[in-house]
């Protein structure tokens, strides 16, 4: 298919002409529509609702920004329809992605075996990219320890696609991986379901693991950054995990209790305590309901990889805004296969500031996060959702 093509270009795609980029994502999403649209009745009838074929309407790069697209509360596990917006049988669904639910009702998206290899694919040239994790040798991650399964075994109940999308990102030896925290038993508040396991943490740091080579430190942000601050103040001492140890996270900047970490601040401390330069401290974003990882390069800018792409909506007229102008968050995900996700408007606030230009040479979209939409701007969030659920 177009879309695996487009993914295996990886890194090269990057710093291609911009046009010719555009060229073959335009092809590649008019393919992953046309089998959504064909294959979830669902959907086909919410494009019908829009007066919207794909057969007829898509002509041009232009047309991308009237593709119909869902919400985040289309995929709710209880109030959405998750299953109905399948494009292809249930039995395929190796997978069903739950997100962190931090409103109660968490997003359950269905992956298939495909689904599962193109978003494993985009994440690895995400990580050997822009992260610089190609050849690392150790791991040590802020979350319990994660049982490794097959990407082409189902699993057996809806789980986190946080914990499964790192399990299966993890490429260095089994031995080398390392998980801070154990899981405490009983039933408790989310804040205390995890405890920090110190004597394993601090043993492994204080082996000097930047002796083994690079290393790959991740997990939970809020964590992350308290227990190596108190590991810190415990020793008074920095730790040698190698100048190319990389830190590289997928957002949470909040901890369950509310208490936020300012990204500053992370990078800074961080960088004191474990002796690597703030460039090698790496911030993604990603959403359950999509297969896009964006991540950040070495200054800062967080890049939209070459086979998606994304549109800003004006919170009251949901019509795309200018660069520069803040709005909700519309990303087209060509790779989208066994639901219907080739384009999602998500609740966070965000502005495309520049199409070009970058210093690190890669080419495409740069987005800065704003937050998540509140109050009146999360209207626009819910105003496809009536029409979509209307009989």
């Amino acid at each position: 298919m177009i879309v695996d093509d487009l993914i295996d270009k990886g890194t090269d795609l990057y710093y291609e002409d911009l046009d010719k980029a555009k060229d073959l994502r335009f092809k590649a999403i008019k393919e992953s529509l046309n089998h959504q649209f064909k294959n979830c009745a669902l959907y086909r009838k919410f494009c019908k609702q829009k007066e919207f074929d794909p057969r007829r309407d898509l002509k041009n790069y232009a047309d991308v920004k009237d593709i119909p697209y869902l919400t985040t509360a289309n995929f709710k596990r209880s109030k959405g329809k998750p299953k109905e917006l399948l494009c292809v049988p249930e039995d395929d669904i190796l997978f069903w992605a739950l997100s962190s639910g931090t409103s109660g009702d968490p997003s359950m998206v269905g992956r298939s075996k495909l689904q599962m290899e193109r978003f494993m694919k985009g994440f690895w040239t995400v990580l050997e990219d822009q992260v610089g994790l190609k050849d690392y040798n150790w791991s040590l991650f802020f979350t319990p320890p994660l049982p490794h399964i097959p990407i082409e075994q189902k699993v057996p109940k809806p789980s986190s696609h946080f914990m499964r999308m790192f399990e299966m990102a993890i490429t260095c030896p089994v031995e080398n991986r390392v998980w801070a925290l154990k899981v405490n038993e009983g039933e408790i508040s989310a804040a205390k379901r995890f405890e920090l396991d110190v004597p394993t943490t601090l043993g492994f740091l204080q082996s000097n693991p930047g002796e083994k080579g690079q290393g790959w430190i991740g997990g939970s942000i809020p964590l992350l950054y308290g227990a190596l601050s108190k590991l810190y103040a415990k020793t008074g001492k920095p730790f040698n995990v190698g100048e190319n140890t990389k830190i590289a996270v997928g957002g949470g900047w909040k901890s369950f209790t509310g208490e936020k970490v300012e990204p500053e601040k992370f990078r800074k401390d961080l960088s004191k305590i474990l002796g690597i330069p703030i460039t090698s401290i790496i911030d993604g974003y990603q959403f359950t309901e999509t297969d896009v990882v964006i991540a950040e390069c070495k200054h800062f800018n967080k890049h939209i990889p070459p086979w998606a792409d994304v549109i800003v909506r004006d919170v009251d007229t949901l019509e795309p805004v200018e660069d520069g102008e803040k709005g909700l968050l519309n990303i087209i995900n060509p790779a989208a296969h066994s639901y219907a996700g080739v384009s999602i408007l998500q609740d966070d606030m965000v502005r495309v500031v520049m199409e070009d230009g970058c210093e690190c040479g890669r080419k495409g979209k740069v987005i800065e996060i704003l937050g998540r939409a509140k109050g009146a701007e999360a209207k626009g969030c819910g105003a496809q959702i009536a029409e979509m659920t209307d009989e």
